[in-house]
């Protein structure tokens, strides 16, 4: 993945890629800290998938530098709905990045079915300088392809091949939502972010039991979820915090090599 850094739009919503100083990662399957990893199979009916409510969730990403500053990035608006097309209940997620202090804005949005998360397309519209770029794919289940049909696609004839069927790394955060999260649960799940690194697995595990802070001096209890990356000698940790009741992403970070931690926190509804 290309990181854009903080002086140009953070295209990629996966935390893993956030910084600069970070190459190519391949996960670390912690088998051994974390017995009996649950493969997720596309297609799998997700058992917790009834959380997946319609409506909007907001998010704020920026950095905590090592002395303490913070530097916002960009808000995320993303939206869940239903429909029925073709005798089936499809799930849409539309998703809006905003970069902060810039004209520079990232829509996408994508269709799956709605009881197994299977993807069936993605669309990206990035916006910058008055430039629209879209970009397309379908999902089949030896591969991904660009969507000839769609106006202005610049990955018309786009093939990537995959050795098995793989869910949408866009909307990973809907995806653990409809997880049986639990003490002691992992699970290894195939992900593509389309356009992007070819499919892989990798290993999410709930790592204990957190909770957070809010503005009331209450706390929202939540399931800590963890995935690590290597880079060379070094392995970055991401952690989520879902919380409990409704598995609903509440905060998510990652710290870099050189101390910096990029943070992405629900913001609450807007009044």
């Amino acid at each position: 993945m290309v990181f854009r850094n903080a002086g140009k739009f953070v295209h990629n919503r996966r935390m893993r890629y956030a910084f600069p100083s970070l190459g190519v990662f391949f996960a670390v399957v912690a088998s051994t800290v974390f017995a009996g990893v649950t493969e997720v199979h596309v297609g799998d009916k997700l058992e917790r998938a009834n959380l997946l409510k319609p409506g909007v969730h907001r998010y704020v990403r920026y950095t905590v530098t090592p002395d303490g500053h913070r530097n916002a990035i960009d808000i995320w608006s993303r939206e869940i709905s239903f429909d029925t097309k073709d005798g089936r209940k499809l799930m849409r997620v539309q998703q809006q990045w905003d970069e902060t202090g810039k004209p520079v804005v990232l829509v996408q949005d994508a269709w799956f079915e709605a009881d197994t998360l299977r993807p069936l397309t993605q669309v990206k519209r990035l916006t910058r300088d008055g430039t629209t770029t879209t970009s397309g794919y379908r999902f089949f289940p030896d591969k991904i392809v660009g969507m000839d049909e769609l106006e202005g696609n610049v990955k018309k004839g786009f093939v990537q091949t995959t050795a098995e069927p793989t869910n949408n790394w866009e909307t990973d955060m809907e995806y653990l939502q409809a997880l049986p999260l639990k003490e002691g649960y992992s699970a290894s799940i195939n992900f593509y972010d389309p356009g992007l690194d070819p499919p892989a697995r990798y290993v999410y595990a709930v790592s204990g039991s957190d909770s957070i802070a809010t503005a009331d001096g209450g706390n929202i209890d939540c399931w800590l979820v963890t995935i690590d990356f290597k880079d060379g000698d070094h392995v970055i940790t991401n952690r989520y915090w879902f919380a409990k009741k409704s598995q609903v992403l509440i905060r998510e970070e990652q710290k870099a090599v050189d101390g910096s931690v990029l943070v992405k926190t629900l913001l609450n509804p807007e009044a």
